[in-house]
């Protein structure tokens, strides 16, 4: 067959729209690649978190302060030292996920070509703890720019190394100088600007503080505004330890434990509204939850951010201003419950944390409601499956 020297051959569909309708609104295309993405999602974090929850339950949840010691200079043929390298593994597979959702969510919108230059985006997202969210904003970038680019005509003959070298390139690129130039900046300020707001408030309204930090912990999941949060708490323990500061530990982890509780128990509670994956992952999401693993909602977060980040917010702020207005304390920076040992009143914890678990599952149940039921498991299947599964789906 004849082709002129300056046609181009006919797009494919993107990866994501492979095996299902795709519709013509972009957001709706978009709403379904991140849901197809949570397995993938899911897999790293959960695999990230057990390392953790294994690390604390090997070697407690000192292991967090020890870690650097044992691996240097402790013997392997002690469980501590085991632990640390666990634990090691595990922050550092949860480290991946901006570059991992980025790069998947580029995949998804334009096909291997866009995937390098999405996850490169993420790597410099890393670089100012960007978070998730900054993944999915350099996944968008970059699967936009390579859609664009691979509109230009070229003649036959080179679409084979553009595709392979000049569209990741040119990509990745313009990908790093968006999330570099206009992103990080962004960011940084935010950042500044809080370190300066937060010790201030520590001497006003208990409740206002506790829920300020609250929403901050669960604003990205152990982005930058998580993070910021967290270390206000843990420099305040380990700088100035007293009662003022454990409580503030103590509305932080109470805080980052809801949006993994609440999820986990959502999907109980109305498994309809989620997807297999999503109901498979919770069964083990409310470890992370109870282990002060906030990331453990990422997977979630990332196939519905607009409904999974507004209720984990609202739940974060009412068990951080109660944590506070009860006055709980935790003289522990990390492992949660596993630090059981240093908490103080821990029933009016454990109230907290149950209340914002309920005000949180409560919010995306009913968010989740107004878009209506998941598919039929076997719909399900054949929206994610193989060009031949499906049509051994559709016989069947």
């Amino acid at each position: 067959m004849y082709l002129p020297r300056n046609n181009h051959l006919p797009h494919s569909p993107a990866p994501m729209d492979q095996g299902s309708a795709p519709s013509g609104h972009i957001g709706l295309r978009l709403a379904g690649w991140l849901v197809r993405g949570m397995p993938y999602i899911g897999s790293l974090t959960g695999v990230g978190g057990l390392l953790i929850v294994l690390s604390y339950v090997i070697g407690g949840p000192e292991i967090s302060t020890r870690a650097a010691g044992l691996l240097n200079d402790g013997s392997w043929a002690h469980a501590d030292t085991w632990a640390a390298l666990l634990l090691k593994a595990g922050v550092s597979a949860m480290a991946l996920l901006p570059p991992v959702v980025a790069g998947y969510l580029a995949y998804g919108m334009a096909g291997r070509q866009a995937m390098v230059a999405g996850a490169i985006g993420g790597v410099v997202g890393m670089s100012f703890n960007g978070g998730f969210l900054a993944g999915l904003f350099a996944g968008l970038v970059a699967g936009a720019l390579a859609v664009a680019m691979e509109r230009i005509s070229l003649p036959l003959k080179l679409r084979g190394i553009t595709s392979m070298l000049v569209i990741p390139l040119l990509a990745g690129v313009a990908t790093v100088a968006v999330v570099f130039t206009l992103l990080a900046p962004q960011v940084n300020d935010l950042l500044a600007w809080l370190d300066n707001q937060l010790p201030p408030l520590t001497w006003g309204s208990a409740a206002l503080c506790g829920m300020v930090l609250g929403l901050m912990v669960c604003f990205d999941l152990s982005g930058a505004i998580s993070k910021t949060a967290i270390t206000f708490a843990v420099t305040g323990v380990t700088v100035a330890p007293n009662s003022l500061n454990f409580t503030i530990m103590a509305a932080v982890v109470a805080a980052a434990m809801v949006p993994p509780l609440s999820l986990s128990l959502a999907t109980v509670v109305r498994r309809s509204l989620f997807t297999e994956d999503e109901r498979t992952y919770g069964k083990v999401a409310w470890l992370f939850g109870a282990a002060f693993v906030p990331e453990g909602a990422i997977p979630f977060a990332v196939a519905d951010p607009l409904r999974v980040l507004p209720a984990g917010m609202a739940g974060g702020a009412v068990t951080g201003a109660l944590t506070m207005t009860f006055g709980s304390t935790m003289k522990a920076t990390d492992g949660g419950l596993f630090s059981a040992g240093h908490l103080g009143k821990p029933l009016l914890f454990v109230a907290a944390v149950a209340a914002g678990v309920l005000v949180t599952t409560t919010i995306l149940i009913v968010l989740k409601s107004m878009r209506g039921p998941i598919a039929p498991a076997e719909e399900s299947k054949a929206a994610t499956a193989t060009p031949t599964r499906k049509k051994q789906l559709v016989a069947g």
